[in-house]
C-alpha cells in the first residue's frame, strides 16, 4: 500500500553538528541579551526603601545613597582595624543619651529583613552589652556576603525612580549630582546629610539578622526577634 505522504519529500537536510567553539561563544552571548531588561526593572531593595522614606521628610539624597549602601554591602567598609572599631565604639557610647521618641530598637533594611540597623541608643538603654555588640557587628561585617555590584544595580534603580519635580525630597537631580561626585570616587560609603543629623541624631551598627537575634535575646526583656 502505498503511503499518502511519502517520507522522502520530508526528510530535512542534514547539517554538520556546531563546533564546540561556537557552542561556548552562543552561550556566552545569551545572558548578554537579558542584562538590558535586568538593568532597567525595579531593585526590590531600592522599592523598599522608598516605601520607608516616604514617611522620613528629612531624608535626603546622601541618606538614600548610604541605606543601598548598607543593605547591598553591609558594614564592611567600617572594619579595617578591630582596636580602632572597638574604641570609637567606646567613645560612641559614652556620648549616648536616653532614647529618643519612637526611636526603634531595630530598622531592616530589605524587605526580607536579612540586615539592618541596630540603633545605640535603645540597645544601651535596655541593658545591651558593648563587647557583645563590638564582637556582633565585626562578626556580621565578616560574614555578610557584600556585593558591590548589587549595590549599582539598586542605586541606578534609584535614580530611575526618582520623581523630576524640584520641590520633591529626593529628585533626579539630586540623583544625578550626587552619582557624579560618587562615581568620580568609585562609589565608596559616605555620611548622613546635613537635615538627617540634626532631625535622627543617627548612633547605629549595621547587623546581618543573625548577629543582632543573638544580641536582642541577650537582653534582658528580649524583643521579637528580627
Amino acid at each position: 500500500m502505498k503511503t499518502l505522504f511519502p517520507q522522502e519529500k520530508f526528510d530535512c537536510p542534514r547539517h554538520p553538528p556546531l563546533r564546540s567553539d561556537v557552542m561556548k561563544r552562543l552561550c556566552a552571548l545569551i545572558p548578554l541579551l537579558f542584562l538590558p531588561a535586568c538593568a532597567q526593572s525595579p531593585h526590590p531593595v531600592t522599592t523598599y526603601f522608598l516605601s520607608q522614606a516616604r514617611a522620613a521628610p528629612e531624608v535626603r539624597i546622601e541618606d538614600a545613597y548610604k541605606w543601598l549602601f548598607h543593605a547591598t554591602r553591609g558594614g564592611e567598609h567600617a572594619i579595617e582595624n578591630e582596636i580602632a572599631t572597638l574604641k570609637w565604639l567606646e567613645k560612641e557610647w559614652t556620648t549616648l543619651t536616653a532614647p529618643l521618641p519612637d526611636e526603634p530598637l531595630w530598622v531592616p533594611l530589605t524587605p526580607d529583613g536579612r540586615i539592618g540597623r541596630l540603633n545605640l541608643r535603645p540597645y544601651k538603654a535596655q541593658g545591651g552589652d558593648l563587647l557583645a555588640l563590638h564582637h556582633a557587628f565585626v562578626a556580621g561585617a565578616a560574614s555578610f556576603n557584600a556585593r558591590p555590584n548589587d549595590f549599582l544595580q539598586a542605586w541606578r534603580a534609584l535614580g530611575r525612580a526618582l520623581p523630576t519635580t524640584p520641590d520633591a525630597p529626593l529628585t533626579q537631580a539630586d540623583w544625578k549630582q550626587f552619582d557624579a561626585r560618587m562615581r568620580a570616587k568609585k562609589y565608596p560609603a559616605c555620611h548622613h546629610s546635613a537635615a538627617y543629623q540634626q532631625a535622627r541624631q543617627p548612633a547605629y551598627r549595621v547587623l546581618p539578622a543573625p548577629e543582632a537575634r543573638q544580641l536582642l535575646q541577650a537582653l534582658p526583656n528580649p524583643p521579637p526577634a528580627p
